[in-house]
């Protein structure tokens, strides 16, 4: 089983990985921003807390540029093993973290349909 997945993952072009990376760490940052405004969640990672004290604009400044800067530096190393390892783990990361904010969206009553 592990082999297989392992064998599917490996058709998918590191690319792949980072422009889903990329475009969940935008959807995140709009999301975060939200619940934030309507007083429901806090800023959980320190790093963006840091630049969210500063300003919205800061706030996507540094997590789209930070989250940027890693994407290149995978794609520059997308050759290596380990590149397309961490880009595989940082697709799954954000996409629980984009079905925990749909989830929570869902409990707070928000429908999508």
């Amino acid at each position: 089983m592990k082999e297989k997945l392992f064998a599917v993952l490996g058709l998918i072009p590191v690319e792949v990985f980072l422009l889903i990376i990329f475009s969940a760490n935008i959807l995140d940052a709009a999301l975060t921003i939200a619940w934030i405004d309507a007083g429901i969640a806090v800023e959980a990672n320190p790093i963006m807390e840091y630049f969210l004290k500063y300003g919205r604009d800061y706030f996507y400044l540094g997590k789209i540029g930070l989250v940027t800067i890693a994407c290149l530096i995978l794609w520059n190393f997308r050759k290596n093993k380990l590149s397309r390892l961490v880009s595989i783990f940082g697709c799954t990361i954000y996409s629980a973290l984009l079905i925990f904010h749909v989830v929570g969206a869902h409990r707070m009553g928000f429908s999508f349909l």
